[in-house]
């Protein structure tokens, strides 16, 4: 276990503990948003009124977006100068360091990682991560994703989790975590106590885990108890209730999201599983945390339930409130105290003790690294469905090819879910068709879809905010029209799209749009290569886990 600390860090760490003020112990419990430090005039002075434990650095998951590799380095760097007890910088990541710092790997989602059924690969996964975290002095990802998407229709898991079914995680997540820690980064399984049973999103509400405590000892607690008992170094709690085990709230009549809850952090948690690491929230921003009471009071109940790390408190609020709390015994020192050792032996098993110099990946380090993401994306390609056989496709030099794009209706997200899979439409030009891309909502306005030979219905949903598919009436004008002369249906995201169009003569899923994704689509689209990839969940009455055919 990681708390098997040398002597000489051991000293290290009591040293930096009985040189701390109390304001730099309790920012110790904070991890605050780089974005944020970044549009502060004077950091410094900032950093003495304010200092901080950890710095969240890079794109948020929910970001499109990559942050500029020099912003991020001068932040990391003017953090480290200007601060005496070691910061530890940590980020989403994922999906590699690529998926939120330009520059770096993006490798596919984490259910084509899951749909390769490969744990070697997803040690890899983990080791890419950690490697060129440290490139920027990052030590700590969070992830992986430790959900199980037990709801198909759950606006947050989907394909950011590895599949549905428990042993099959434990063995794909238990490796990555591997792969991570190995190489002296940080693993930080989430959302415990588990999402993907709700329909709900914990941005806009306190989302619940549905499952009776017995059901959740063979789902959720059987993979995060594995992966505590593999050496997981830190849990990130969600915003999410868990009624079977804690019970309504008689006075709020509200749900006690996990943040808040010493009987899910400390008692099941801690106790029950055995977990001795780092405990960190979810954003604090969000409102399935905010709902649950005014600032102080949601605060001091995540502190007293057991949280060590605040992500993004709100510094300005949380000092002032640490301070008085501690002083009218709404909170106690031995409480604090605790956390703040737990946190320094955790930054001294990083090595943030000693003073290294960054490592730099080779030119051949990075290029493996991207080989094996191809790799990867290869190995995750599934064929649900090619009744006609139409794949592979066998088409005229120049024929002329239609790609519809849901989500829709509504033109933001079509635009945005348009946007990455230009690299998709260019693989196919380059092979001398001519390509027309128009969002599925505009379906009906098309009055020559015969001249296409082929017409693809492409699903980009990803885990946001809104309905995954999007689909509007469009979608039965598309299915039912009889001038299509080939449709050839693939995602590029979720899974569960087959339910939506369950007549589809030709079924094909990827999980992920990243580039070397899309590559490998038209690849094995024109049978150069094969699809290996094998379900990593299952939708009653449409398809089974593991399932999958090859041509």
């Amino acid at each position: 276990m990681f708390w098997n600390i040398a002597e000489n860090k051991k000293g290290w760490i009591e040293k930096q503990i009985s040189e701390m003020t109390l304001d730099a112990k309790i920012g110790q419990l904070v991890c605050e948003i780089s974005n944020t430090f970044m549009k502060i005039q004077n950091q410094s002075e900032w950093l003495c009124q304010y200092p901080i434990g950890s710095v969240f650095v890079g794109a948020e998951v929910i970001d499109d977006n990559t942050q500029k590799l020099a912003a991020v380095r001068k932040c990391v760097e003017s953090i480290r100068d200007a601060t005496r007890v070691p910061v530890l910088f940590c980020g989403d990541f994922e999906n590699g360091i690529g998926q939120g710092i330009e520059g770096f790997t993006r490798l596919p989602d984490v259910m084509a990682l899951g749909a390769t059924h490969d744990p070697d690969l997803a040690y890899e996964y983990g080791r890419i991560i950690a490697e060129e975290a440290k490139t920027l002095n990052i030590h700590w990802a969070f992830g992986p994703v430790s959900d199980l998407n037990l709801n198909y229709l759950s606006p947050i898991t989907n394909v950011r989790t590895i599949g549905d079914q428990p042993d099959h995680a434990v063995k794909m997540l238990g490796a990555l975590v591997r792969g991570m820690q190995t190489q002296g980064v940080a693993a930080c399984p989430k959302h415990f106590p588990g999402d993907g049973t709700d329909s709900r999103n914990q941005h806009l509400v306190t989302s619940l885990n549905l499952l009776s405590k017995a059901e959740w000892d063979r789902q959720h607690g059987k993979v995060f108890k594995s992966l505590i008992e593999s050496g997981a170094a830190a849990i990130m709690i969600g915003h999410i209730g868990f009624p079977d085990w804690e019970p309504v709230d008689p006075v709020k009549q509200l749900f006690r999201p996990a943040t808040t809850s010493k009987r899910i952090m400390t008692d099941l948690l801690r106790n029950e599983l055995g977990f001795k690491g780092i405990i960190l929230t979810d954003a604090l921003v969000m409102c399935g945390f905010t709902s649950w009471a005014k600032y102080e009071e949601r605060i001091l109940d995540s502190f007293n339930g057991g949280t060590d790390i605040f992500l993004w408190p709100e510094s300005e609020k949380f000092f002032p409130l640490m301070r008085s709390a501690l002083r009218d015994g709404r909170a106690s020192m031995d409480r604090l105290e605790e956390s703040v050792r737990r946190i320094m032996a955790f930054k001294a098993w990083l090595g943030l003790d000693e003073q290294k110099d960054t490592p730099v990946l080779s030119e051949a380090a990075i290029n493996k690294n991207r080989r094996i993401a191809g790799t990867i994306a290869e190995k995750s390609l599934t064929m649900f469905r090619n009744r006609a056989g139409a794949i592979p496709l066998q088409l005229p030099p120049d024929a002329e090819l239609l790609m519809l794009i849901t989500p829709g209706p509504y033109s933001e997200f079509a635009a945005r879910a348009m946007k990455p899979l230009q690299i998709f439409k260019k693989e196919l030009e380059k092979r001398g068709y001519r390509m027309t891309m128009r969002p599925l909502s505009e379906f009906g306005s098309i009055t020559d879809i015969e001249k296409y030979e082929c017409v693809f219905l492409i699903c980009n949903a990803r885990p946001s905010y809104v309905d995954y598919t999007g689909f509007d009436y469009q979608i039965w004008s598309f299915m039912s029209c009889e001038k299509v002369r080939k449709r050839v249906m693939l995602s590029f995201g979720t899974p569960y799209y087959l339910y939506e169009v369950a007549s589809a003569d030709t079924y094909l899923n990827f999980y992920s749009d990243c580039e070397d994704t899309q590559m490998a689509a038209v690849r094995a689209l024109f049978g150069e290569i094969p699809f290996p990839g094998r379900s990593p969940v299952e939708l009653k009455h449409c398809f089974d886990f593991g399932c999958g055919l090859s041509l």
